[in-house]
């Protein structure tokens, strides 16, 4: 699609505005591409596009909101989108000082704004793609028989408008790689799997992807159970960074408000280890999920949720900030545009310390160095209790050891990160979530 989103936007909120000076209202346009290269067993295997246009309108009268969206863009399309929006405004609850929020002026920065945007995705044959995906094989063969290698690109437009005032506009792109790798082990298959993301295709490590596939997937060969009781567990970045999903929930204004989050209520207090910095920075260079605005058009910035141990923010909308009588952070986003948008983090991750990954499992007596985790999805959010299925390697005596699998470590959350007694500076991000290896001094290992 050629059409100037931007200008349809505008031309939305007029007509909007001359319907009813007293409702505020907002157009929320999105458009995307993706292709996708995948090979299954060492073939090449599908060869997939997808396009996609898509409007939201979202209305405010009273503190009431109304929303309505769907697929295409042009001006009847928004028309019918708003009326559809406030039929429903007499049959929602009003909400004390609900409303849009006001336009916040943002500082240039074309270096930014063009790190977002990689002019050669979607240009390159399916054949240059390929070859990309066999470098990634040849990596992951180390680890065993190469299940599937798949190689993405998407890119997509999005502009934000509304009758208070407020007008941005971003496109981006990405280039993603997924490898799955399975070795057997006396008649059991062990599965691992490797991914990276890129905003420039260039800057995208296939091989990398490719090698941390095989590592995986060949850390389970010849494992077996582990000593239980109290022990040491370091959590190197792939599963720290699953533990970060966690954390980005609990964080999120709307589950705090909502009494679901074991963080509500401790805005200022200590809630983790001195050497826990956890950073939420959508203007990270390269960040997967970077952008210069967030789904309510506002902009964005780098902010430290939690510093040093102390919570010191939680992720706000304009709806969770005007509860809490604060300001919006730039947290607000969407799925898509098929729905409203809601707290939530971009490029969040535990910032980095000074030792060496070697310096950690050096200075580790007995534990366990974490490759995989299975059940996060079970933590208790309220009450931070867990239980999860884990694999990895014995560490002892400062050294790596055997290979272990179909463990269970379980503890607090808060607890855990109470208990992080040692951060290393091999920081990696994985797709928007990041951390470096860590340690926790002590969990329950069973």
């Amino acid at each position: 699609m050629k059409s100037d989103l931007r200008l349809l936007a505008l031309e939305a909120c007029a007509w909007m505005t001359a319907q009813s000076a007293q409702t505020q209202s907002e157009a929320y346009l999105s458009r995307s591409q993706e292709r996708r290269l995948s090979r299954r067993d060492g073939k090449r295997e599908a060869v997939e596009t997808a396009a996609e246009l898509g409007a939201g309108v979202r209305v405010i009268r009273d503190g009431r909101v109304g929303f309505a969206s769907a697929g295409g863009a042009d001006l009847e399309i928004l028309k019918g989108l708003w009326r559809r929006a406030t039929e429903q405004l007499p049959h929602a609850e009003a909400e004390k000082g609900r409303q849009l929020p006001a336009p916040v002026e943002d500082r240039a920065d074309a270096a930014f704004a063009a790190s977002l945007w990689d002019e050669s995705l979607f240009t390159r044959p399916w054949k240059d793609i390929d070859a990309r995906l066999i470098q990634a094989e040849a990596a992951a063969r180390a680890g065993g028989r190469v299940l599937r290698a798949e190689l993405a690109e998407s890119r997509g437009e999005v502009v934000v408008a509304s009758t208070r005032g407020v007008l941005a506009q971003e496109r981006g792109g990405s280039a993603s790689i997924e490898v799955s790798v399975a070795a057997e082990d006396g008649g059991q298959t062990q599965v691992g799997e490797g991914f990276r993301v890129a905003r420039r295709f260039m800057d995208l490590d296939c091989v990398a992807a490719g090698g941390e596939a095989a590592c995986r997937a060949s850390a389970g060969v010849g494992a077996r159970r582990v000593r239980v009781g109290r022990r040491a567990v370091l959590f190197e970045p792939w599963v720290a960074a699953e533990f970060l999903e966690l954390l980005a929930d609990l964080l999120s204004a709307e589950e705090v408000q909502g009494g679901r989050s074991l963080l509500a209520g401790r805005l200022g207090e200590r809630v983790a280890s001195p050497l826990v910095t956890l950073r939420d920075d959508p203007r990270r260079l390269g960040g997967a999920a970077s952008a210069r605005y967030d789904d309510e058009g506002l902009p964005t910035c780098d902010k430290a949720m939690i510093s040093g141990g102390i919570l010191r923010e939680y992720f706000h909308d304009s709806a969770t900030a005007a509860r809490a009588s604060a300001a919006p952070n730039g947290c607000g986003y969407r799925g898509s545009w098929r729905g409203l948008p809601g707290p939530g983090p971009s490029n969040l991750y535990l910032a980095a310390g000074r030792l060496t990954r070697e310096e950690i499992i050096a200075d580790t007596r007995d534990g366990l160095l974490l490759l995989e985790v299975l059940g996060t999805h079970m933590v208790d959010p309220v009450s931070g209790e867990f239980s999860v299925g884990v694999s990895g390697y014995e560490v002892e005596k400062g050294a790596l050891g055997r290979p272990f699998r179909g463990a269970m470590v379980s503890g607090n959350l808060l607890e855990m990160l109470a208990r992080v007694d040692a951060v290393a500076s091999d920081l990696v991000l994985v797709g928007s979530f990041g951390a470096p290896t860590f340690r926790v001094s002590a969990l329950d290992v069973a």
